[in-house]
């Protein structure tokens, strides 16, 4: 396995709500990937930080001074006693000796509450440095053994941390696992707790010399491993044959959302009455193709009259059944405006959970008699409803069957072209896959497909968020950001699966019926209190949208792509607040690099990379074999232009990379137009809103090189430099956590 920052991608971190002292968190902690307990059955002793002669705070760390049920200074939680069994056996890891072994059992399921051990230290010396923790682990069968390393607060929360794994599938001969822990130089922080624990319901983990100390040291005096620099240049290959067209593309790809709530959060200007200026000039140098109106669960609770005629004369209304309400300053008229002022085609989504097809027969009717003057021109482009498959959220309310949204659909479908013959009508679906399940119903294409797919003009999914860590397991940002970059590996295929099924169940119709992936973007979590609800704006989210676009451009019946979101005064909009001023984020860097250097027609790319495999996190499920180089090509539409979009997706190594073209002949100058920042989780400064009684979560950052409490301008960019000595065989470098747009000239 390849590291993707010179540690193993399995680290793991973790951060607890505060409840309770400490001694009794440690005892109670149902939230940790681990249970951890200092003091067996009664309230733990002080912690202490007294380190062996070798720098070692673990005591008993290779487990040679015995012990009774478990190993002296070790303790069990009595409360996962009873989901498995700890031993003392030989060590088959190298150094033999003793090690423990740890044997789960069937009632070892909850991976919240895993079978654990360990011990607890005193933090206090050791704020504002980084210790080391290092360790042999070994598993067998099911089992997946885990090495953690936490810091607590005073109030019995959990502050940071890491988290080693080990697996069965492990090549890694001597099995030693290392990484570094950032301790907080923070007076809230008062313990450290070491553990080793198991995940699974059968086989065993075996651990042996665990290591806690210095970073310049490690268990058995080795050199370290660890969280190091991969400064050395990878070695990759790409061949691109312009003379093997996939398919023609279109800005539709590069399309956001835009949601009527909140004065379309700004892009009314309220003071001045009229579109926000400043907005509009953002999307339009974005390079936005298609914006979708009027929001995603909103539009099931949406009636388009409350958005039109004299705005002071409108009335406010709630955003969703129960919750707070907005004046409908911005309804139809201003978002085709501000369509019309960036250049983008507008997607409409009707009221298909709590609407009619009348309703949206009428919207059809208003938007093409032009009441507004006729000066802003007919929507051609309607969905019927938004996630009304239901699976969590707002949208379980109205969540329906198939077979009812099929008959729905074609109701509306049919009362809509009754209005206008030459509109485009989409219908939802969704498949499952993986970690991914966000559809009640399996089914859900086939019944909607088979049933209505003579109606449909595109089949609308949203199966391109991630990493979505809804449940905290502990993951650390290296872990977290190496599954999110996984998850285009899997929305590429889950793409084909779905392309698959329309030609299955509606074979009659498959050649019109494109995919639209309505929503899709960076999103790891919805709450204040997460540790990474706020990294959708940082720089390893903008790789993942360059990859995903990739995957987009490689799946021919994609036509259409909305991210979610343009703007909000939160977490997830591509475009926020900095300072007051509205402001990019990363992300909008990396669709703009699309939309401004790439072609519109697709040619085949081939590319020999190094891997890594990566662990299943939030709802991205493992993958293995994941390419650090992700590239995709096009030409121009006179051909004369080829345009290379590689995304290099390793943390600290840059990628050498040996090009050889075929049916171009280029020009000796080109360009290289690059994203980059100062880390993987550097961002350009965008700033949470300050609420009264709301407390944001302190973020997690990443342990080398962290950056995302240094947001800034200058953190995260795009620069465009000369590319020379170009040939029909040349190579370039792609530095380190970078996305790269080419663009070379036919001689």
């Amino acid at each position: 396995m390849q590291s993707y920052t010179g540690v193993s991608t399995r680290r793991r971190v973790v951060r607890h709500k505060a409840v309770d002292h400490w001694p009794r968190t440690i005892r109670t902690a149902r939230r940790l990937s681990l249970v951890l307990i200092v003091g067996g059955c009664g309230d733990p002793a002080p912690p202490t930080a007294v380190a062996a002669p070798d720098g070692n705070l673990v005591r008993n760390f290779d487990f040679e001074g015995g012990g009774g049920v478990t190993p002296s200074e070790w303790t069990l939680d009595g409360r996962v006693a009873s989901r498995g069994t700890v031993a003392l056996a030989p060590s088959p890891l190298p150094g033999g000796g003793q090690c423990v072994r740890l044997a789960p059992n069937a009632g070892n399921r909850i991976r919240s509450q895993p079978f654990a051990i360990g011990q607890g230290f005193d933090v206090r010396p050791f704020r504002g440095h980084r210790l080391r923790l290092a360790g042999r682990l070994r598993a067998q069968g099911e089992a997946v053994a885990v090495l953690g390393l936490y810091v607590i607060r005073k109030d019995g929360g959990f502050l940071e941390g890491v988290r080693l794994r080990c697996s069965a599938s492990s090549r890694d001969k001597e099995n030693l696992r290392e990484a570094l822990l950032a301790v907080p130089d923070d007076p809230e922080a008062v313990a450290l707790i070491i553990s080793c624990g198991v995940e699974g319901a059968s086989g065993e983990a075996l651990f042996d010399d665990i290591y806690v100390g210095s970073p310049s040291e490690s268990a058995n005096g080795t050199v370290s491993r660890g969280e190091t620099s991969t400064k050395e240049a990878m070695p990759a290959v790409v061949t691109i044959n312009t003379e093997q067209e996939l398919r023609r593309i279109t800005p539709a790809l590069y399309g956001m959302n835009m949601e009527w709530i909140y004065d379309g959060y700004g892009l009314w200007d309220s003071q001045r009455k009229g579109l926000h200026e400043g907005l509009a000039e953002l999307t339009q140098a974005m390079g936005v193709g298609v914006l979708r109106f009027p929001g995603g669960v909103f539009s099931d609770y949406y009636n388009w009259r409350d958005g039109v005629g004299p705005i002071d004369k409108r009335r406010a209304t709630p955003h969703v059944p129960g919750g707070p309400k907005s004046r409908h300053s911005f309804g139809t008229d201003e978002a085709r405006a501000f369509a019309r002022r960036v250049g983008a085609d507008l997607l409409l989504t009707v009221n298909a959970g709590t609407g009619t097809a009348a309703e949206a027969a009428a919207w059809v009717r208003y938007v093409n008699e032009g009441k507004d003057g006729g000066d802003l021109g007919p929507v051609r482009n309607w969905e019927v409803g938004n996630e009304l498959y239901g699976r969590g959220g707002a949208s379980d309310a109205i969540a329906v069957t198939p077979e009812l949204y099929a008959t729905r659909f074609l109701e509306f479908a049919a009362a809509m072209r009754s209005e206008s013959a030459d509109i485009r009508v989409g219908a939802i679906g969704l498949e499952n896959y993986g970690r991914y399940q966000m559809n009640a119903y399996s089914d859900w294409n086939r019944i909607v497909l088979e049933k209505a797919g003579g109606a449909m003009d595109f089949l609308a999914v949203h199966n391109a968020y991630a990493p979505m860590v809804f449940e905290d397991s502990g993951d650390d940002v290296s872990t977290v950001y190496a599954a999110m970059l996984a998850a285009p590996v899997l929305i590429a295929r889950n793409l084909a699966d779905v392309s698959r099924q329309i030609e299955q169940f509606a074979p009659s119709h498959a050649s019109r019926i494109s995919i639209a992936v309505t929503e899709w973007g960076p999103w790891f979590h919805a709450v204040p209190d997460s540790r990474f609800v706020d990294h959708s704006k940082t720089l390893g989210s903008a790789l993942f949208v360059a990859s995903t676009l990739a995957a987009f451009v490689r799946a021919p019946r994609v036509q259409w792509a909305t991210a979610f979101k343009l703007v909000d005064n939160a977490y997830l909009g591509w475009i926020g607040l900095r300072g007051g001023e509205y402001a990019p984020k990363a992300p909008y860097y990396a669709l703009q690099l699309f939309s401004r250097h790439f072609g519109t027609r697709v040619v085949t790319t081939t590319t020999q990379s190094p891997t890594y495999d990566s662990p299943g996190v939030g709802l991205v499920a493992a993958v293995e074999g994941v390419p650090y180089l992700d590239v995709v090509s096009s030409l121009s539409d006179d051909g004369n232009t080829l345009f290379v979009i590689v995304v290099n997706r390793h943390f600290t190594a840059s990628i050498t990379t040996q090009f050889t073209l075929e049916g171009f002949a280029p020009v000796e100058a080109g360009a290289a137009t690059v994203l980059n920042g100062t880390g993987i989780d550097a961002h350009t400064g965008t700033e949470l809103p300050k609420i009264p009684g709301l407390k944001w979560a302190r973020q997690s950052s990443a342990v080398f090189e962290p950056r995302f409490e240094r947001g800034g301008p200058d953190e995260v960019g795009v620069r465009t430099m000369p590319l020379c000595g170009v040939a029909t065989s040349f190579s370039h470098v792609f530095p380190a956590h970078s996305v790269t747009a080419l663009e070379l000239h036919r001689r």
